[in-house]
């Protein structure tokens, strides 16, 4: 799957067509099934990927560490659609 690069500004900025963050996250959520495994693979993604908040701290709260991570996912996605695969390659990029 092929994103753009995720930016801090994106996490602060309200726009009609949706940014890449929101992207990579619903691929998360179809990657992971759609279903209760799906968020708990997104939640474990975005842990691998350096997102050390919690589900219930906003994004825009930390908008450098939310892009950074989301940026990490990108590149893992680019790489495979495959949950195990994606928690591996997350794992390379540390």
């Amino acid at each position: 799957m092929q994103f753009d690069e995720v930016k801090p500004e994106h996490f602060s900025t309200i726009s009609r067509d949706p940014f890449p963050h929101i992207l990579i996250d619903r691929a998360l959520m179809q990657v992971g099934g759609n279903d209760s495994r799906a968020a708990k693979f997104r939640t474990d993604a975005l842990a691998a990927a350096g997102w050390a908040h919690s589900n219930l701290v906003p994004f825009g709260r930390y908008p450098d560490q939310a892009a950074a991570a989301f940026n990490r996912l990108r590149a893992a996605l680019e790489i495979t659609e495959k949950p195990a695969q994606v928690l591996a390659e997350l794992a390379k990029l540390g």
